[in-house]
């Protein structure tokens, strides 16, 4: 009983399948007695030496024959009832037989079924012979030609309406179109515009009144009726199509749409938190301010790549193999023409997390100096003291070094280093002296932390001096520089020592000394 038990809804569902094929199988075949492509009759049986499609072309054939005498009257068409079967004759030629397989196949009998086969052969042949009469001809044509009048007025009205329409909005005075300062359209472009524009409707009205005029043309004679139901099919057909397509994808049309708000409400709450995070509102430890907006950035991406991915399956054509052959070809475009932006955008991410420069921030990257004026994934934008704009790859930035100028400058401030060669004949003491005092008198040089004086050599004809001071405007290194030197070129005249070195030669015959008249003591 328990295998019974499991077994019996794969019995039912075999039943389920195989039953309504059966019954499919055991229905007799059908064949349509068809006249001027209209059907007449459908029958279900035939003698044993035809097929009941031959039965129906061979009725076909002699509705055809006796309807093309030219003396055809309809009501020649009778029915003789015996024992055997009903016979439907006309003029003594008989056109159909009627039997009890035939009725059998009906709820109705033998006589009954016959007597509606010859109406409906009698309504038919003699509805179409009606219409062959002069009278009828002359009443289709005179309803054609009501339909060629109306459409004429309707063309007319039509043709006048645009005429008063563009009189009215052809001749007033338009404003340009202006996108951020540019004239994208002049006032003369845009009136051009709207006179092209209204041509185009009434062209298309036009040809849309005549095209839905046609079958209606066309259904008066019931020789082009089936013309008229083909226009109309050719316009129905594709709507019925696309109407029944929008409401067919309306439930992948709900499912992207969650899909894309709940995506977005993510979005505005990840956007929400950076915001946070960089006025220092929320702070997270190891989680540095100026990393919010990148990495909202970089997660506002992430999160609109997963949910193309996820509705991609959902967009309509997605199954379709043009569609996917499509996909491919574009991801391989992308793959083979964006690998230095690829690696560029990488090198971005990193560069952004390593923190080795802000905006604003004096660097040197190779021998480029500038103030970082700009950093996105792909590249960062120098200005250098010449306002140079210098475009920099990231690639570039992460493969190199990196001087920082300003990290240490608001704190400890950045040092300025100036190296002099003395020659032994000075005593180093007075050197340090005289140094010392040309940074006291450079401006923004801080005093604190003091200055001070290295020698780094002691070379064969002088000795090397390196004067360090320190500032807190590294946006100013060039000017500072500058004036150091310069200070330090006073100071030296003004104590009389000569700047004799490294490649300074003088033979002394008399003339004056290195100094410059004035400056000396």
């Amino acid at each position: 009983m328990g295998i019974l038990r499991k077994a019996w809804p794969l019995v039912t569902l075999l039943l389920c399948t195989v039953l309504p094929l059966a019954a499919q199988d055991s229905l007799p075949p059908s064949a349509s007695v068809i006249f001027r492509e209209d059907t007449l009759l459908l029958l279900k049986s035939a003698p044993h030496n035809l097929s009941v499609s031959e039965r129906a072309a061979l009725v076909s054939g002699r509705l055809q024959t006796i309807y093309n005498q030219p003396d055809f009257n309809a009501d020649s068409l009778l029915l003789q009832n015996d024992s055997i079967g009903s016979r439907i004759v006309y003029r003594g030629q008989v056109i159909l037989t009627v039997t009890a397989d035939d009725a059998s196949h009906t709820d109705l009998d033998r006589k009954a079924l016959a007597q509606n086969y010859l109406l409906t052969i009698r309504d038919k042949l003699g509805t179409l012979q009606s219409f062959t009469s002069l009278k009828q001809v002359l009443i289709f044509v005179a309803e054609a030609l009501a339909v060629l009048a109306g459409l004429a007025l309707i063309i007319w009205l039509l043709n006048r309406l645009f005429r008063r329409i563009r009189f009215r909005y052809g001749r007033r005075t338009y404003k340009p179109l202006i996108i951020n300062g540019y004239t994208l359209l002049t006032g003369e472009t845009v009136r051009g515009l709207v006179h092209r524009a209204l041509s185009l409707t009434r062209i298309f009205l036009v040809l849309v009144i005549i095209y839905l005029t046609l079958p209606l043309l066309f259904s008066i004679f019931p020789w082009t009726e089936r013309l008229a139901e083909k226009l109309l099919a050719y316009v129905l057909n594709p709507l019925k199509s696309i109407l029944k397509g929008i409401i067919n994808y309306i439930p992948n049309m709900l499912t992207i749409l969650v899909i894309f708000v709940f995506t977005r409400y993510i979005i505005k709450g990840v956007r929400f938190l950076a915001g946070e995070v960089e006025r220092g509102v929320l702070q997270i430890r190891g989680f540095y301010p100026d990393w919010a907006q990148p990495t909202y950035k970089i997660v506002k991406s992430l999160l609109y790549i997963f949910m193309f991915v996820a509705i991609y399956p959902y967009l309509p054509g997605s199954g379709s193999g043009v569609f996917q052959g499509v996909s491919v070809f574009l991801g391989l475009l992308i793959s083979l023409g964006s690998s230095s932006a690829i690696a560029n955008m990488v090198a971005g991410v990193v560069i952004t997390y390593m923190r080795p420069f802000r905006i604003g921030e004096r660097i040197q990257v190779g021998d480029v100096s500038g103030d970082v004026i700009e950093k996105t994934l792909l590249v960062t934008r120098l200005r250098t003291i010449k306002n140079e704009d210098i475009t920099i790859p990231n690639a570039v930035i992460l493969s190199g070094k990196t001087i920082n100028y300003s990290t240490c400058a608001g704190e400890r401030g950045l040092i300025l280093h100036a190296s002099i060669s003395i020659g032994y004949d000075v005593p180093w003491r007075t050197v340090h002296e005289l140094l010392l005092k040309a940074a006291a008198q450079t401006e923004n040089v801080l005093a604190d932390p003091k200055p001070f004086v290295l020698q780094t050599a002691l070379d064969d004809f002088y000795v090397c001096y390196e004067l360090n001071a320190y500032t807190n405007h590294p946006e100013q290194m060039a000017l500072l520089y500058s004036r150091l030197y310069q200070h330090i070129l006073d100071a030296f005249n003004e104590a009389g020592v000569e700047i004799m070195s490294p490649h300074y030669r003088a033979v002394r015959d008399g003339n004056g000394s290195t100094i410059p008249k004035g400056e000396g003591g």
